[in-house]
């Protein structure tokens, strides 16, 4: 397989960490980072000379308990991570019964992570969750998320209310195309096309 073919295809995160760890490949990252090390390979480049984007510095020994997390505390080397333990300081910060992640936090995690930034502290997740605007989502990464794209195109599709179970409606017709070289998006000529595979869900 060249690097043209791979990328005609969908591949599964853990379908890339499975490829890369069969080739000797960095195997922790997102999937832009993974996917961006099986390209390298495919076009010629030494395993052994394909280096991880970022390594992960968030695990130490001791985990850290939401008692002991505070504002300062240094996002690497420190034993922070976004786990329970997080959720329960958030919530605490925040003052809500329960907190959940949002996806800002991940993205600042990875790109502290990839600048091995040691000055970044908790203050700065708090402030990218108040400043949502401060974190762009135009990069790689993004645009791997090519089935929650499908989906939400099919469903602004006037024609995804003809069905009952519109999602199960385009899970049909995402396994179609996921397994074809066929562009990853979504257009109303698929639903045509597959008119069959999708029929009983006619309402």
């Amino acid at each position: 397989m060249n690097s043209k073919t791979f990328s005609n295809f969908y591949w599964y995160k853990k379908e890339l960490q499975n490829i890369c760890s069969q080739y000797g490949l960095p195997t922790y990252g997102t999937k832009a980072e993974l996917t961006k090390y099986i390209i390298a390979f495919l076009n010629g480049k030494a395993a052994a000379k394909i280096k991880p984007i970022r390594n992960s510095r968030r695990k130490v020994a001791s985990q850290l308990t939401s008692d002991s997390i505070s504002l300062d505390t240094k996002l690497l080397d420190s034993g922070f991570s976004l786990n329970r333990e997080a959720r329960i300081f958030f919530a605490n910060y925040f003052g809500v019964e329960h907190f959940t992640f949002r996806k800002v936090m991940g993205t600042k995690m990875r790109e502290v992570e990839k600048n091995a930034d040691i000055n970044a502290t908790v203050a700065d997740l708090v402030k990218v969750l108040k400043n949502p605007q401060l974190i762009s989502f135009d990069n790689d990464e993004e645009k791997t998320y090519q089935w929650n794209s499908f989906v939400r195109a099919f469903r602004k599709d006037p024609i995804s209310k003809n069905y009952y179970s519109p999602m199960k409606v385009a899970a049909i017709i995402w396994k179609v195309i996921r397994n074809s070289d066929q562009p990853k998006v979504y257009t109303r000529t698929l639903v045509i096309e597959n008119a069959e595979l999708i029929k009983d869900f006619l309402k």
